[in-house]
């Protein structure tokens, strides 16, 4: 017997209700073929299962539905963010062109890779200055900005047929897949300190006119952050203290030979064991995993912070740190102090 279509019962009259298994199906009379049925059960059973499909053809075509719809769209959004992403990189090439144009900006077009490096050195300061302060908005700033001025050296190198930003990504590729021989060769490292001693190593293979791994430091880097430096590539082959409390007794030792200078008036010595104290105090920092540049940056911005507190205070006294006594800015400090706890 065929089944009742998906579009209306047959034979249906709304009244009683004929009730087969948990289900309901109204209607007193049906169908001539369903009156073949004396018991009513066959043809009100298929009646129902008819319904049974229709809600279940109806349930798995909206289900596919919702997810073609998520599937398109999930891919539309991916789409859109590849799309973004070279759109992005593709639209800065085409400003740097624009701006080293014949009809383009004339600051723009007499730049060379040289003359942008003061740009490149403060852009990258103010970048490290919102990675410090924890500003999102000013970190994407500043990020566009290194980015740019480096899209920027690219073009310029493109012009000259030096190299291309193919050249910089393949290059960059190559290097760091070797090394990173425990990410895709067949090295096995798990500690954070096997994977630096493995990078120095494999640095010293691929440029043999070093003879030292404290070689081919920048000489433009701030002697904090080079003295960090000097100190994780040292570490990286096995010369570092075994653990933190052998630095602090070090800095307590550098501190006692800064007071013997002290006392001695040894103008070179005093130098010298200052310059050991800072060292040290850099050595703490790595030692315990963090940037003592960034520490300092912080340790300068709340000294800033205080200090604009002491004579945000004078100043509703009519008074300035100039004709204001040490006891008394001391004391404004340790209010700012107590203020910034709370």
């Amino acid at each position: 017997m065929p089944r009742a279509r998906a579009g209306r019962r047959p034979g249906r009259r709304v009244g009683t209700r004929a009730k087969t298994g948990s289900r309901q199906t109204s209607g007193k009379r049906v169908d001539a073929r369903a009156r073949r049925d004396p018991g009513g059960v066959r043809s009100v059973g298929r009646v129902e299962a008819g319904w049974q499909q229709k809600g279940k053809s109806r349930s798995v075509k909206g289900t596919l539905q919702a997810g073609k719809v998520r599937a398109k769209t999930g891919r539309t959004q991916r789409g859109a963010r590849t799309r973004n992403s070279r759109l992005t990189l593709d639209s800065l090439f085409s400003l740097c062109k624009r701006l080293r144009g014949k009809d383009g900006c004339p600051w723009d077009r007499s730049q060379t890779i040289t003359s942008l490096t003061p740009y490149i050195l403060e852009e990258t300061h103010e970048l490290i200055d919102a990675i410090a302060a924890r500003e999102n908005a000013k970190l994407k700033e500043e990020v566009g900005d290194v980015i740019f001025l480096l899209i920027f050296c690219i073009e310029i190198a493109q012009e000259q047929g030096l190299f291309t930003l193919g050249d910089v990504v393949k290059s960059t590729d190559e290097k760091m897949k070797r090394r990173h021989p425990h990410v895709f060769g067949g090295k096995n490292l798990k500690k954070r300190e096997e994977v630096l001693k493995q990078w120095e190593e494999i640095k010293l293979r691929e440029e043999p006119e070093q003879l030292s791994i404290l070689e081919g430091g920048s000489p433009t880097l701030s002697p904090l952050v080079a003295s960090f430096r000097l100190q994780e590539k040292a570490a990286a082959v096995g010369f570092d203290w075994p653990d933190a409390s052998n630095v602090i007794d070090k800095i307590k030792e550098e501190i006692k030979e800064l007071e013997d200078a002290l006392a001695a008036s040894d103008e070179e010595e005093i130098k010298s064991e200052i310059g050991d104290l800072l060292f040290s105090l850099v050595n703490i920092a790595r030692k315990v995993g963090v940037n003592p540049e960034i520490c300092l940056r912080g340790t300068m911005e709340k000294f800033r912070r205080r200090f604009s507190s002491i004579e945000h205070a004078l100043r509703k006294k009519g008074k300035s740190p100039t004709d204001s006594t040490l006891e008394e800015m001391d004391a404004l400090w340790n209010r700012a102090k107590e203020k910034e706890k709370s």
